[in-house]
């Protein structure tokens, strides 16, 4: 049903598209961004490893974008994201949309599912609390350990990682996918989208689903949003869901990983707060191993200042069906100043905790730390 339900959707689409030409051809504009950092962090040493203490981290992206309407209203556009720092030739979102304030949106391409761009969490003005960039300086625990139930022996051995760098947040992995937004009906929108949820995948050519192939996981997801103003008061909430396969993987010890997540965000007179939780039931496809998150903060923003405090939570069962959880904690104090022309000024204080309750496990998956980082973001 869901396989028929998108390829009737691209059919329509396309057919519509090739019922008029556009006045004018695409013409590609570039933009992008630069983020630099600088930062001092404090970590453990129970990792076996020796962190630098001062840190130098950045973030680039080229943007390549550019539409055109054609005669009966449809706009067709092409988005191309490149990441631009040395050594990192991947892509980030390339995907060509269709769309049109009555017909909504549709886009094909390598992207993030539909739940993405409707989810609400708590706000942050300088670096993320829910979005993997405090693991970017305090390290994740990541040893080889014997997971019990990790397969159908029992006794398969596995990377021991903290399995969600995004907490509560809808995963933002880009791979091949089908999306659609319905338009904005009141301020309710939906959204759904089905295809790979692991990037650089099956650009071109069959998907192999099968044979325990884990680096082709299909999936879908499914959401219902809204946001409004009154009198000044902003307010947006989601509902969404995913579901992903399991790469072929069989046997009694795996199964697919669904995820529920919801998210709420009221602003006024320059403050937002915001919050959201998922679980997740299947992590990493494995049986009855089940997780939960939770995020919660708030923001005040006045002129070219802004200051926010946000704290997340995560927990993941140690094994399936197990009252021991491995748990990651995390907050953040940030602040910024618009300097003009694109260029912001940033500064955060961060901590995290990442303790494994899993008593088979060494005491090394265990970390906690505190940061400083302050650096210039830059948009083009």
């Amino acid at each position: 049903m869901k396989k028929l339900l998108v390829a009737s959707t691209a059919i329509v689409a396309v057919a519509a598209v090739s019922s008029a030409n556009a006045a004018d051809p695409i013409k590609l504009s570039v933009g992008g961004y630069m983020n630099q950092y600088v930062g001092y962090v404090s970590q453990d040493d129970d990792l076996q490893e020796d962190f630098a203490e001062v840190n130098i981290n950045s973030e680039t992206e080229l943007y390549f974008r550019g539409s055109t309407t054609l005669d009966n209203g449809l706009t067709v556009s092409v988005n191309i994201d490149r990441y631009a720092d040395r050594d990192d030739a991947g892509g980030d979102d390339v995907f060509l949309q269709i769309s049109s304030d009555s017909m909504g949106r549709l886009r094909i391409g390598q992207t993030k599912g539909a739940a993405y761009a409707l989810s609400h969490s708590a706000p942050n003005v300088a670096i993320g609390n829910n979005d993997g960039d405090v693991s970017d300086w305090i390290a994740r625990p990541t040893q080889t350990a014997k997971r019990m139930n990790a397969g159908s022996d029992g006794d398969n051995r596995e990377t021991y990682v903290y399995s969600d760098q995004t907490m509560t947040a809808s995963e933002g992995n880009d791979g091949q996918k089908i999306v659609y937004w319905t338009p904005n009906l009141g301020g309710f929108q939906a959204g759904f989208s089905y295809g790979l949820d692991v990037n650089n995948t099956a650009i071109e050519g069959p998907v192999n689903v099968g044979g325990n192939n884990t680096n082709a996981d299909t999936a879908w997801d499914a959401g219902i949003a809204y946001n409004g103003d009154f009198g000044g008061v902003s307010f947006g909430a989601d509902v969404t869901y995913q579901q992903n396969n399991n790469g072929g993987t069989t046997g009694p010890d795996f199964e697919d990983r669904e995820s529920y997540r919801a998210g709420v965000s009221v602003g006024v007179a320059g403050f937002t707060v915001g919050g959201s939780y998922r679980k997740t039931k299947n992590e990493r496809s494995i049986k009855d191993v089940d997780s939960s998150g939770w995020d919660l903060g708030v923001s005040y923003e006045t002129g070219p200042y802004g200051v926010s405090l946000s704290y997340a939570s995560f927990e993941e069962d140690a094994a399936a069906n197990s009252a021991l959880e491995d748990t990651a904690k995390t907050w953040v104090l940030g602040a910024s100043y618009d300097l003009g022309a694109g260029v912001t000024l940033v500064g955060s204080v961060f901590s995290a905790e990442y303790d494994a309750a899993d008593s088979s496990l060494p005491t090394t998956a265990d970390n906690e730390g505190t940061g400083i980082v302050t650096g210039l973001q830059v948009s083009f």
